[in-house]
């Protein structure tokens, strides 16, 4: 099957705490709080984003509905916190890249760990990957930590393999395959 498939229309995922969902017009604001957020862009390869405007193209208009972002939307009171998506795929060999980026008032509560969660079991589970993986900064431990914690193993570092706020970095790969996810339910 092909992952872009899944894309359009956008499936709803739910956990305990969250729903996974299509980006909507309505969410601009609250993605704008934290794509204008330099801490909470500083490991992004992409800009803080200066404006509304800036937002709504990267992340709510055209580009929103084509790609494959999710909006991490609290269920307590419909906030969106985050976005997470399968960032690059590869359907000739069974694999797609994780990202995420959370609200950094929600930080160090769960919620990133429980998106990563749900995408890992929706891409082996519905999609039919072999092999998810995520990539972070050298610097990024809080990234690492979700990764270890969704049951990614540490395959290794990529040297100067990103280009980032103006400079190239180094990124730490992690990765789960289906069999070993499997295992672990």
């Amino acid at each position: 099957m092909k992952i872009e498939a899944f894309f359009q229309p956008k499936p709803e995922l739910e956990t305990n705490r969250l729903l996974l969902r299509k980006i909507h017009t309505e969410d601009l604001d609250d993605i704008f709080e934290f794509s204008s957020d330099p801490l909470a862009a500083h490991h992004m390869t992409w800009e803080v984003n200066k404006t509304k405007e800036e937002t709504f193209r990267n992340f709510v208009g055209p580009a929103g509905d084509a790609g494959g972002d999710f909006a991490i939307v609290l269920k307590e009171n419909r906030k969106v916190i985050g976005t997470c998506a399968f960032i690059s795929w590869s359907d000739e060999h069974g694999q797609a890249e994780i990202g995420f980026i959370l609200n950094r008032s929600f930080w160090g509560k769960g919620y990133a760990t429980e998106s990563v969660e749900r995408l890992i079991q929706w891409g082996f589970g519905v999609i039919g990957l072999m092999r998810i993986e995520g990539r972070c900064d050298l610097s990024n431990m809080l990234s690492e930590k979700v990764m270890k914690k969704s049951g990614m193993t540490y395959e290794g570092t990529l040297r100067k393999n990103a280009w980032i706020k103006g400079e190239f970095r180094d990124s730490k790969v992690y990765s789960i395959l289906k069999e070993e996810y499997v295992k672990s339910m």
